[in-house]
């Protein structure tokens, strides 16, 4: 690999095996692009084949996870010699679930984003939502179903989404029986238990949090998101065609409330680095927190840099601080 040793030595972890493997890699080109242009030494590694990678070979690698091979060696060892911190642009299942922060906490080296533990339950609907409530922050009413077959106790419309999944893959909004027998349908392609959610419809905001300082984490701008369809699905997220606005329309009150609630749950999450907040604001004005991302996407599309350069922190200095932070 061609390594400058006078530069910080950084590995861009992305691809992975997950439903979210073509977001990843645009995530992860675009983060590689920014460090080269900050001077940063950079190589690339696709989590789903085991390779390392220059940019210029992203555009002929495999963007369907279902195509690669079942087992991959990892060069772990490899990636501890030559490199000082990895950058983790790898979103859902080993990627944002705390597997792969675990692989390397063993091997010892700093890498962006938050710890498995903080990841796992992030990840993972049903105790992020447990959690919340224990902490009183508000997230809308909720249940688990496991199987097909169960029904649902609350009253439509309701969001059925899998239980740990992200970017919006497998939701849908049910309003009556016949949508919430395909709405699980499609929830269970991708989880063994998916999430039942009381629709509170209304205005859908986001919040991101950015540690300016190891530990010290700071609310950016709330992002209002005008998506054409009925909700920010997966293809609204990155058809381009979905309006966001930074900041938000809304008032300074219901800001400084959608900052609050937005680093409370960080907080409550243990969460590290950097995370986004995605929450609805109700008919009476009142904020509801849907989930926490702990790796947020960085695509041209994405919703973090948006905010971040909001704050005054363009695409290129955003990332070269995030693993300034790490290397912390």
């Amino acid at each position: 690999m061609p390594l400058n040793p006078q530069k910080n030595r950084v590995l861009v972890a992305l691809g992975g095996k997950s439903s979210e493997r073509e977001v990843s890699i645009a995530s992860g080109r675009k983060v590689a692009t920014a460090l080269e242009r900050q001077g940063y030494s950079v190589d690339l590694i696709d989590f789903g084949t085991g390779r390392f990678l220059q940019l210029p070979e992203l555009d002929n690698i495999e963007k369907d996870s279902n195509k690669l091979p079942r087992a991959v060696n990892y060069p772990l060892v490899d990636i501890v010699r030559h490199f000082e911190v990895v950058f983790i642009a790898m979103h859902g299942k080993f990627g944002e679930d705390g597997l792969l922060q675990g692989l390397f906490e063993e091997i010892g080296i700093k890498y962006v984003g938050s710890r498995p533990v903080s990841s796992a339950v992030a990840l993972n609907k049903k105790f992020s939502k447990q959690i919340m409530e224990k902490a009183q922050i508000p997230t809308p009413e909720w249940e688990v179903l496991k199987a097909e077959n169960e029904k649902t106790k609350m009253h439509f419309p309701v969001v059925v989404k899998p239980a740990d999944q992200g970017s919006s893959i497998g939701v849908s909004i049910c309003e009556n029986n016949a949508d919430f027998e395909l709405g699980k349908r499609e929830a269970f392609k991708y989880s063994e238990s998916i999430i039942i959610e009381k629709y509170l419809g209304n205005r859908e905001i986001s919040v991101p949090i950015l540690e300016k300082e190891p530990g010290q984490p700071q609310a950016l701008p709330v992002i209002e998101i005008i998506p054409k369809q009925k909700f920010f699905s997966y293809e609204a997220k990155y058809s381009g065609e979905t309006q966001e606005i930074v900041p938000a329309r809304i008032s300074k009150e219901l800001t400084q409330k959608a900052q609050e609630l937005a680093l409370k749950t960080h907080l409550v999450h243990d969460c590290r680095h950097f995370s986004r907040v995605d929450m609805i604001v109700d008919k009476a004005n009142k904020v509801w927190i849907l989930e926490i991302n702990t790796i947020p996407g960085l695509t041209p599309e994405s919703l973090f840099p948006k905010s971040a350069n909001a704050a005054g922190f363009e695409f290129n200095r955003l990332i070269a601080h995030l693993v300034k932070i790490a290397l912390k």
